[in-house]
């Protein structure tokens, strides 16, 4: 290997090494919270299991439109919690979990029920909308201060 080689190799590692970095700050920065569980491959089933009607947000730290979304999941989480359970999974961190339920696109909003995938939602939804999908899924009716 040449110099002007050996100098490209070092300039490359450096500028991984700083994007790897940021990444991780970038990651660590995002909290989530305790309305939506952080799930990993070691928790997944397990929450599938415990709560019959499951919903899945894959999200990345850096997607802008995940981002977006957390709000109304949050907010959702909170008006349809105990009925429904919503968790988070970072296909960053855990892609072949991702990869298991064909996530190709984030955010994907994974509907189970009783373990079973029955809806899959890609791309950000307004709040509304997001709700009234669950909604009809799991026949949970419309909410009292909705208006006909």
């Amino acid at each position: 290997m040449d110099d002007n080689d050996l100098e490209l190799q070092t300039l490359r590692e450096r500028r991984r090494d700083e994007l790897r970095s940021a990444a991780a700050a970038r990651t660590a920065a995002v909290s989530v919270p305790a309305s939506l569980r952080v799930l990993s491959t070691s928790s997944f089933d397990e929450f599938l299991r415990a709560n019959a009607r499951s919903v899945v947000d894959v999200w990345a730290p850096w997607c802008g439109p995940c981002r977006a979304m957390e709000p109304a999941l949050e907010a959702l989480a909170r008006e349809l919690g105990p009925e429904v359970r919503f968790g988070k999974l970072n296909a960053d961190d855990e892609p072949a979990l991702a990869g298991r339920w064909n996530v190709d696109a984030i955010p994907t909003v994974l509907v189970f029920y009783q373990g079973r995938l029955v809806d899959r939602i890609t791309g950000a939804l307004p709040q509304n909308e997001l709700e009234q999908r669950l909604r009809a899924v799991y026949r949970l009716g419309s909410r009292p201060d909705a208006e006909e």
